[in-house]
């Protein structure tokens, strides 16, 4: 028998290899951002802390864009949402070639639907028996893009000799192929086919209501705690802790992806806990490994406890990376399972809570030093799967009344049938 992909399976495949070429230039440029500003701003074109400030400013609009995306998205269409969430990302991109802070603010403060529109599709190519499946796949096609970015960060600065400094020929050469690279994105989204399962509306929609249906599921229990969750040397070794952490992101992506119904039987809490316990480890590590100034400037200190290591550096972001995508994918595919009806609310509110918290971050992260970075990462991971572990609890036990509740009707239906056959016996 000749073995073919379904056309929700081709639908997530593109979807990934869309965010592909996207994240291939977001991600590799959010690896050097703030080299890139630093090296700029010795030579006096703009602050050195933008790189910081464009980092907060685009989770910052994003935090609060988000409550407006589910009526865009519906609008537009998922497909369209993500298009114009990507032709933002490239005029981000292109600020690079000209680099001027008011624009760098700008089109950071315009960056951001993308991943709004991308969970409504996800959701729509999903049934119960799929979304862990596609929720992998998609995560795992999309982190490629760290190795990929990676490998290509790692040959152009080998080639460039560069050290601490990064030039303006190589600036100009990063970002001339990252903006076509998100531009290729661009087509490939554009391109996306009508999703498997798309809703059809039977009537015109009240954007009030959908933006009200936004503000009411965010103070659900459920929705709090499935979102509050916190994710976070020279050119060369920044382009492969690139490397490390998508490959990181890859194996756990492919590997719940290829489990499939098994990852049912595992259980998705028995994943977040592990993601959980490899980010812990992950932070022990980086304490040890890394100088406590190492947020606030470059220096050539020893780490917390041993003279640093790349090795051990390298280890940390696959480590990090692995980690994250236990997180993600759990979460993707718990909100497609549980917000089929609302996934542009539940995305956006995920999405919402989380950039908060990135912003938030990327704000102190000039000005303390990293044990209290590595404080504030320890105590968020153990309240995040605190939240996770309750959230999930009292899903499965509404699933477990429900299914409980079709039994005993089942169970009455058979009972009547059996007395209605025995009278007409008896006649």
């Amino acid at each position: 028998m000749k073995w073919r992909l379904d056309n929700a399976t081709l639908n997530i495949l593109q979807l990934g290899l869309g965010f592909f070429f996207n994240f291939f230039a977001f991600n590799s440029q959010g690896f050097i951002e703030e080299p890139v500003i630093d090296s700029a701003s010795d030579r006096g074109n703009i602050n050195k802390h933008a790189g910081y400030y464009s980092l907060s400013i685009i989770y910052a609009t994003f935090t609060l864009g988000n409550f407006i995306a589910a009526p865009i998205v519906d609008i537009l269409s998922p497909k369209w949402g993500m298009v114009v969430g990507a032709l933002c990302y490239t005029a981000f991109q292109v600020g690079f070639l000209f680099l001027n802070q008011i624009y760098l603010y700008i089109s950071s403060a315009v960056s951001g639907i993308i991943w709004t529109g991308q969970g409504s599709y996800l959701s729509q190519n999903c049934t119960e028996k799929t979304t862990s499946k596609n929720s992998a796949l998609l995560w795992a096609l999309a982190q490629t893009s760290l190795l990929g970015g990676g490998i290509f960060l790692f040959l152009v600065f080998h080639q460039s000799n560069t050290t601490d400094n990064i030039s303006t020929s190589t600036v100009n050469t990063l970002y001339s192929i990252f903006s076509v690279m998100s531009l290729v994105s661009v087509v490939v989204l554009a391109l996306l086919r009508t999703p498997v399962y798309k809703e059809v509306k039977t009537e015109k929609t009240d954007y009030k209501l959908l933006l009200a249906s936004t503000f009411k599921l965010m103070f659900t229990k459920r929705m709090f705690l499935l979102a509050f969750k916190l994710g976070n040397n020279t050119n060369s070794l920044l382009a492969l802790n690139s490397i490390t952490t998508g490959v990181g992101q890859i194996v756990a992506g492919l590997l719940f992806g290829l489990l499939g119904d098994k990852t049912k039987k595992i259980g998705k809490d028995s994943i977040v806990f592990l993601g959980t316990i490899v980010h812990l480890i992950t932070f022990a590590l980086v304490y040890i490994n890394f100088p406590s100034n190492a947020p606030l400037r470059k220096t050539d200190d020893i780490g917390g406890l041993i003279t640093p290591n790349v090795v051990i550096a390298l280890l940390c972001g696959g480590l990090l990376g692995f980690g994250d995508a236990c997180w993600n994918t759990q979460i993707y595919s718990l909100l497609c399972d549980c917000y089929p009806n609302l996934s542009s609310q539940a995305f956006a509110l995920f999405k919402f809570y989380q950039s908060g918290l990135a912003c938030a971050a990327f704000f102190y992260s000039p000005n303390l030093q990293l044990q209290w970075h590595l404080v504030i990462l320890v105590l968020t991971s153990l309240i995040a799967a605190a939240c996770f572990f309750s959230s999930f609890k009292d899903i499965t036990i509404s699933a477990k009344d429900i299914k409980e509740e079709f039994e005993s009707r089942d169970k009455e239906i058979a009972e009547t049938r059996k007395t209605e056959v025995t009278a007409e016996q008896l006649y």
